[in-house]
């Protein structure tokens, strides 16, 4: 009898042990649950309202890291100054995926008739205000779903802003206009700014001037050299007119015994002539690239074919993966051995540190030297140089190597990431469970 009590006690409390950590469980549980919602909600609270098209186009501060510009940024003079992409009272913009068909004129010109209907005082106050125009005409161009009434309200606010001289605000509603819409931004862009110049009643300026000199290199960048011939021959123009303006103010300056005004008409003539240049020299580098390009297809070993590929892709594209291979190929032995060297250690498993280090200094020797180098060359060289040293500077374990490689990726304008965050970081401890506690494993 005895032992059948000890047996029926000894039952009795392995249940209710049981019990008690299976009601523990839950409990444990739900705490988890609950920490896991307390982390989600403030991320839900980002955005507010439905996703309506006007939620979607103006994201959140925490989604405009990634979001694309517009097709024209502000010029930037090489004084070091530079313009802000985002202007005060511009509202953050994503482009669609794909551009949408441009609609039918006649579409459109209904759309412009109900415009003026309906924004007639606005369209009035134009002129005192393009830029306050420009801007209500575009935030109502993202809120409507019509393609013809986003076109028509696009288009209405660039040519009043082009009407009250304000290049800017027209330059930004165009802008719009070519990333919603499939048009041809670089010539409309490059119209728009002759347009402008020619006008008689404008007065020709510096920053004028600029967005010329910007429409150029774009229309390098892209292999339309023609159009870029034209912006050059703008620039040209525009820079003259200045400088004519300038020497008629000098003259009234000088008649009533004032000041001179500020003198730019020099620079910008120099700049004019150094644009011209460079449009001459890359249509001339164009040229030979597509001649060595078709040659390497016939003959697939010419190294001097293979070089001059490789020297166009690399130095005047900055496409290294796909110029690597053919400077690999070339008859310059320094270009070919550090390509060479390149293409196998970007083939390894794991990231060799110290190779990469090493690599990176020998292309910057390279530039530095400048043997059989333009400074444009050795210049894309030392891009590239930094780009690596970018990648590395936070895995190299020596000091001094570490603050070569910082220095030299932000001479690059590589700026690499603190040194923090470029470390290694410790595996966490996993959570402990219910049951480690309970069975005291220590952790």
């Amino acid at each position: 009898m005895e032992d059948f009590f000890h047996r029926l006690l000894g039952r009795a409390f392995r249940s209710r042990k049981t019990f008690i950590m299976a009601v523990l469980k839950v409990v444990f549980c739900l705490g988890l649950c609950l920490l896991a919602a307390a982390r989600v909600s403030p991320c839900l609270a980002l955005q507010t309202g439905p996703p309506t098209l006007e939620n979607l186009l103006n994201p959140t501060a925490n989604d405009l890291d990634g979001a694309a510009s517009t097709p024209f940024d502000e010029p930037q003079r090489k004084s070091g100054t530079t313009s802000s992409r985002v202007q005060p009272g511009v509202a953050p913009f994503a482009p669609p995926a794909k551009r949408l068909a441009v609609p039918d004129q006649s579409a459109v010109d209904e759309a412009l008739e109900l415009i003026h209907q309906a924004y007639e005082e606005t369209i009035k106050a134009a002129a005192a205000n393009p830029e306050s125009t420009v801007r209500s005409f575009r935030d109502t161009a993202d809120k409507t779903n019509d393609p013809a009434r986003k076109f028509a309200l696009l288009t209405l606010a660039e040519r009043l802003a082009l009407e009250a001289r304000a290049t800017s605000a027209a330059l930004d509603a165009l802008a719009r206009r070519a990333a919603l819409f499939d048009i041809d931004a670089l010539a409309s862009r490059h119209a728009l700014l002759a347009k402008m110049a020619r006008a008689e009643d404008i007065r020709p300026d510096a920053l004028l001037f600029e967005h010329v000199v910007e429409t150029a290199r774009q229309a390098v960048a892209a292999d339309r050299y023609d159009l870029a011939d034209a912006a050059a021959d703008l620039a040209e123009t525009l820079a003259r007119a200045i400088e004519k303006e300038e020497k008629v103010r000098a003259a009234e300056s000088r008649r009533k015994r004032e000041p001179p005004p500020k003198a730019v008409a020099v620079a910008l003539l120099a700049d004019a002539t150094n644009l011209r240049r460079e449009v001459r020299e890359r249509r001339r580098q164009a040229f030979d690239y597509t001649t060595a390009r078709d040659k390497l297809a016939a003959f697939p070993d010419d190294a001097d074919a293979a070089e001059t590929v490789g020297r166009y892709l690399c130095f005047v594209k900055r496409d290294w993966p796909a110029g690597l291979p053919l400077l690999a190929r070339g008859r310059n032995e320094g270009l070919r051995n550090l390509a060479t060297r390149e293409i196998a250690l970007s083939k390894e498993p794991k990231v060799v540190v110290t190779s990469r280090f090493k690599l990176a200094n020998e292309w910057w020797k390279l530039a530095e030297a400048g043997d059989t180098l333009t400074p444009e060359q050795a210049e894309a060289i030392k891009s590239h140089a930094s780009g690596m040293y970018r990648d590395i500077a936070g895995l190299l374990t020596d000091p001094i190597d570490a603050a070569l490689a910082r220095k030299r990726a932000k001479s690059g304008g590589m700026e690499p990431p603190p040194a923090a965050t470029a470390t290694a970081v410790p595996e966490k401890p996993a959570m402990p469970t219910l049951d480690s506690l309970l069975q005291g494993d220590g952790r």
